[in-house]
């Protein structure tokens, strides 16, 4: 490492985790550091195992697991680094929930993105669902499936679904994100078979379906002011094969299997609109640095679905792409993250 870069302020970048969204997590990260010396920070990766042991790779292969050690020396050695800011750049459980934030808090280390009590809320789309109904942002109707107290009763399942949302309805699970656990059950017999899958995953909310324009609108916040603004809107189109941008379109085989039109070419007035309800989830949701928050528009109406704490942050992914259409380069988009996590309290 030259002179130059070891001044440089140290930024220590999460990457893994042990979520499903595990190898998401290694992309997004690698991404981040790959360009957060032009943004004028050094680099340190902290990979976490799906088994929960921490590692500390070379920046130029961070995804590279050599040797592990427990989570104590892991804070330790942290610690031990003095580092200015931390990168969380990890989806799903035990990384976007609030844990690995969490941590930062005890060790003093200023940190990317919202605060505990914003990521594990916004984590929780049934929780989010609530706070988006009482903040005025229309949301699609959905039902707990924990609520309906048919754990062993799957024909009352069926049954309370159809009167209370209908069907075709989504089937998703509560705390995962980048589409794992998703479905849109059609008849009975898919919503059976789709619950099931779900249930491996954890809890399970059940939406009523809005066939429509899916489109998805990311905020950013000013790196000194913290005011959160929209960027400019994605329309996402999935191929003839997915019903919606799922797992597979947004990552299968490193070629995104939807066309993603930014900005969207919609009206000006659709425009503001769907920009408004983001920068209100953001808020609502006591989110801090960035979010993405996903929209169907239909005859009716637009609907918000969900918001991420934690966009992803690989080559193909959403965020980057809207804030390059707003002219800012990856590189900046990094660099003004970390300034805005040096630059004050998240508590909102």
């Amino acid at each position: 490492m030259s002179d130059v870069e070891s001044r440089k302020p140290l930024v220590i970048v999460f990457i893994g985790g042990e979520s499903g969204e595990h190898d998401i997590s290694l992309k997004s990260g690698a991404a981040v550091i790959r360009n957060l010396p032009s943004a004028g920070f050094q680099a340190m990766p902290v990979l976490i195992g799906q088994d929960g042991s921490f590692g500390f790779p070379p920046p130029e292969d961070p995804t590279r697991f050599t040797h592990s050690v427990g989570i104590g020396e892991a804070v330790y050695k942290m610690a031990s680094m003095n580092p200015a800011c931390a990168f969380i750049a990890m989806h799903g459980t035990f990384g976007e929930d609030g844990r690995v934030q969490a941590l930062c808090d005890l060790m003093h280390i200023p940190h990317v993105g919202s605060d505990v009590t914003g990521s594990a809320v916004s984590m929780d789309k049934w929780l989010t669902k609530t706070i988006f109904r009482d903040a005025g942002i229309p949301t699609p109707d959905a039902v707990l499936e924990g609520a309906l107290d048919t754990a062993e009763d799957t024909d009352g399942l069926v049954e309370r679904v159809e009167d209370r949302i209908g069907l075709p309805c989504v089937v998703k699970t509560t705390r995962l994100g980048s589409s794992l656990g998703v479905g849109i059950a059609g008849n009975p017999d898919e919503l059976e078979r789709l619950v099931q899958d779900a249930r491996g995953f954890g809890g399970v909310m059940l939406e009523a379906f809005h066939p429509g324009r899916e489109m998805t609108v990311s905020v950013l916040e000013d790196p000194d002011t913290g005011e959160p603004e929209a960027l400019p809107v994605i329309e996402i189109i999935p191929s003839d094969e997915s019903k919606f941008f799922d797992q597979k379109s947004k990552y299968g085989l490193g070629v995104t299997q939807a066309d993603e039109i930014c900005p969207a070419d919609i009206p000006d007035s659709l425009a503001a609109r769907v920009g408004e309800l983001a920068v209100m989830a953001h808020r609502a949701l006591m989110l801090s640095g960035f979010s993405r928050t996903d929209f169907m528009v239909d005859d009716e109406g637009v609907w918000a679905l969900e918001t991420n704490s934690i966009p992803g942050l690989t080559e193909v992914s959403l965020f980057p792409k809207a804030a390059e259409a707003a002219g800012i380069g990856f590189s900046e988009l990094v660099g003004r993250l970390v300034r805005r996590a040096m630059s004050g309290p998240k508590s909102r």
